[in-house]
């Protein structure tokens, strides 16, 4: 079958897989899931596993939250990769890219289904490969149902929308863990609250072993790394429990912490882990150094401003040659046609006045230098959990960086973990959201950290507190 009046997405099959391999770190690839819930102003979400022996690795992994939800023109932007309306480098928000749904989902799993709930539509979007490679379809092609809330009645008009409609459930129940109409909307019965959205993974990636990545048996309340892949780590790696438990991982994954985080129906003790430190301290940093992320801007505007006063020019353009082909004697809708001209031409000449402002702004701004707050203290619990936590407008990025003295070991600054939280003006973290796009610019953070934690270490004396 072609399923030619099925929603397809925007990319190819293939891409689904490359796409996925760019998450080294599987706790970063599920915490994709939690900025999405924390963008869409989520006060709650809950990560749990629900056995099914019916599906590869033998549970489904969830993701419930109560953010703003999803109608179903928001939802249907879930296909097309870089569709995004978070992409601003002024916003607090996460996520950037359009990205993150698509590849920490399908790093983990084979199958993808999503419930969500907004104003009075409910929504499922079904992304599954397991689908494409049983009917061997390259295309990427996506069933996407609507309900209304109350009923749950299709919203579907006509006889063209309804027989897309069937196709769609069709494909659901057959190739999502759902087998019958009651267990489908059993799923959104899940999302209590007046909006929300249900992510169900299903069919995980396994090991050579034949056992799932992620092991939700050994601690009940936890999700963790299977002992194999935590072996990989390096010896210090290994010991910190960050990389083992997604409890301990989600713990620290924002600066403020303001969405509860559920694992397995239990609260992760979320906290601020410059609080959680020996004698913190903090240190104010300026650098002219932090230029890439802000030429590129300045570009942008740049060009926004040039667009915006190229269409400016052509409204008012229009809007002369109205008022000379029509001359002092109008007709009423000549009258009416000139005003509506000269109004749109006025409108854009003030949209063009204020992205000539922004560019201009931004243009100044290069030579200010970014200033950037550094937090220091020392970890007395276990000295050996040291290095620097870089964060990116309040998400983790990097963790356990060893910089300066700590890079030698040895016992000069051992213990002493730093804490930096940088906007997206000064650094643009890579799609990921595992390290940062410009190499260059972040070794150049990471050695005025090295530098300044050496001060920490003197201003406190912390070598003859500790050794003598």
């Amino acid at each position: 079958m072609a399923y030619n009046g099925l929603s397809r997405a925007q990319l190819s099959y293939e891409y689904l897989h490359t796409n996925s391999t760019t998450h080294e770190f599987l706790f970063g690839a599920l915490a994709e899931l939690l900025d999405n819930a924390r963008d869409a102003s989520a006060t709650k979400i809950n990560i749990y596993s629900v056995p099914d022996t019916s599906v590869r690795g033998g549970y489904l992994l969830c993701f419930l939250d109560d953010g703003a939800g999803m109608t179903s023109g928001e939802a249907a932007d879930i296909i097309t990769f870089g569709k995004s309306n978070k992409k601003s480098f002024e916003s607090h928000l996460i996520g950037m890219y359009g990205n993150g749904l698509k590849s920490g989902s399908m790093r983990i799993a084979h199958d993808l289904i999503l419930f969500t709930k907004k104003e009075s539509e409910l929504t499922c979007v079904f992304v599954s490969r397991t689908f494409h490679e049983e009917e061997d379809i390259e295309e990427v092609v996506v069933p996407i149902p609507r309900f209304e809330v109350g009923s749950k009645k299709p919203l579907a008009k006509g006889a063209k929308e309804q027989e897309k409609h069937a196709i769609e459930m069709s494909l659901i129940l057959k190739y999502s863990p759902f087998k019958t109409e009651k267990d489908f909307f059993a799923q959104f019965d899940l999302i209590e609250d007046q909006s929300g959205t249900l992510v169900v993974l299903y069919n995980m990636k396994l090991q050579d072993s034949g056992e799932p990545e992620l092991d939700v048996n050994t601690t009940p309340s936890d999700i963790l790394l299977s002992r194999s892949i935590a072996d990989e780590y390096d010896m210090d790696d290994g010991l910190v429990p960050e990389r083992r438990s997604f409890r301990a991982y989600t713990s620290i994954l924002y600066v403020d912490p303001r969405m509860r985080i559920f694992i397995q129906h239990q609260k992760v003790r979320t906290k601020r882990l410059a609080s959680c430190l020996y004698k913190p301290r903090m240190y104010k940093y300026s650098s002219s150094r932090f230029k890439t992320r802000s030429e590129n801007e300045a570009k942008r505007a740049q060009e926004d401003a040039r667009i915006a006063d190229h269409k400016a020019k052509e409204a008012e353009s229009r809007s002369r040659h109205l008022e000379n082909k029509f001359g002092s004697r109008t007709t009423k809708d000549q009258r009416t046609e000139l005003r509506k001209a000269q109004t749109q031409a006025g409108e854009l000449r003030k949209e063009a006045q204020v992205k000539k402002q922004i560019a201009n702004r931004k243009a100044k701004a290069l030579k200010d230098p970014k200033s950037l707050t550094f937090t220091f203290g020392m970890n007395i619990d276990n000295r050996i959990q040291d290095g620097m936590f870089v964060y990116n407008c309040s998400r983790l990025i990097k963790m356990y960086e060893k910089v300066g003295p700590q890079s030698d070991g040895g016992v000069f600054c051992s213990g002493v973990v730093g804490i930096v939280d940088v906007p997206y003006l000064v650094l643009e973290p890579t799609h990921n959201k595992q390290d940062f796009a410009d190499a260059k610019e972040y070794r150049h953070l990471m050695k005025a950290m090295g530098e300044h934690m050496i001060q920490y270490w003197k201003d406190l004396s912390i070598g003859k507190i500790l050794f003598y």
